[in-house]
């Protein structure tokens, strides 16, 4: 798997530093399926996915820029919920956009709002956020 993994916790913690690729989103789904898998969890695999797929593709395109800092994916496993965060060099708070009908981009945030019981952001130091989604079990 590329990236730097920094391990996968038996307790239900894991996170992986994503590359600043368009291709670090299949690398996130695939480390997501690695860490369901360690903790031998079937149910959420589809709405994760999807939720981490959306969570690393707005970091990825909204934060990048050359020489800021890294994306991170955390995944984070408790009794009832598993909550997907990414945490990104770009101070700007997320925003959920209208949308016209045809519209082929913008549904991320609607998606993960769609798929997860509550979803939020928060900044975090040097400049940057955290956007995180629960997810049921």
């Amino acid at each position: 798997m590329r990236g730097l993994e920094l391990g996968i916790s038996p307790a239900g913690f894991a996170a992986h530093l994503l590359d600043p690729h368009p291709r670090s989103v299949r690398q996130a789904r695939r480390f997501l399926q690695h860490c369901l898998s360690q903790w031998q969890l079937p149910a959420p695999v589809d709405s994760a996915t999807l939720v981490v797929s959306e969570l690393s593709t707005n970091a990825l395109q909204h934060s990048r820029t050359p020489g800021s800092g890294p994306v991170w994916l955390a995944i984070i496993l408790y009794t009832e919920e598993l909550i997907c965060a990414v945490a990104d060099p770009s101070p700007k708070p997320p925003r959920t956009q209208s949308l016209a009908p045809l519209s082929e981009a913008g549904r991320g945030l609607h998606v993960i709002a769609a798929l997860s019981s509550s979803w939020g952001w928060s900044p975090s130091p040097p400049p940057g956020k955290i956007v995180w989604a629960r997810i049921p079990l």
